[in-house]
């Protein structure tokens, strides 16, 4: 991760490729190849520390595994304050303090924060350590892919 950062757009994947299907984010961000229209990082820690990194960046996507939703499905959601209902920020997902409150906090202290957007693709809660995605979750990666080059291209 960059902090120093001012590219218009960031994808971020967070996760880790030792717990099995928590690495998808970082799995989604290898397949989707290299785009030298854009910065990617890869990050096993999100909450207030990514959200001070993003800092100064237009836009940002963060690719990120998510219990909350069901095995293998992907989902667009939008992160930045003001940007209505999401997903619970229950702790569980975007690691720790949730990002949107992050970057929520971050605006409320006068910092200027970038669209952010998750996208989340949707794993058991309780992930073992291993290398490899699951079969269902391996198999929405393509779909993911397809969702960030939709985002890249808005």
């Amino acid at each position: 991760m960059n902090a120093g950062s001012r590219a218009r757009a960031v994808v971020v994947a967070l996760g880790n490729p030792d717990r099995g299907d928590d690495g998808v984010g970082p799995a989604v961000v290898r397949a989707l190849g290299p785009r030298p229209e854009i910065e990617v990082w890869e990050a096993i820690r999100g909450g207030l520390p990514l959200a001070q990194a993003l800092v100064g960046v237009a836009r940002a996507l963060v690719v990120d595994a998510c219990p909350a939703l069901p095995v293998g499905e992907v989902a667009l959601l939008p992160l930045f304050p003001g940007s209505g209902p999401r997903t619970p920020d229950d702790g569980r997902w975007l690691h720790g303090m949730g990002l949107a409150q992050a970057l929520a906090a971050l605006q409320m202290a006068g910092v200027p924060v970038p669209e952010t957007w998750a996208l989340a693709i949707g794993v058991e809660p309780e992930l073992p350590f291993r290398r490899g995605l699951s079969p269902e979750v391996a198999r929405a990666v393509p779909e993911a892919v397809a969702e960030v080059n939709r985002w890249l291209a808005n």
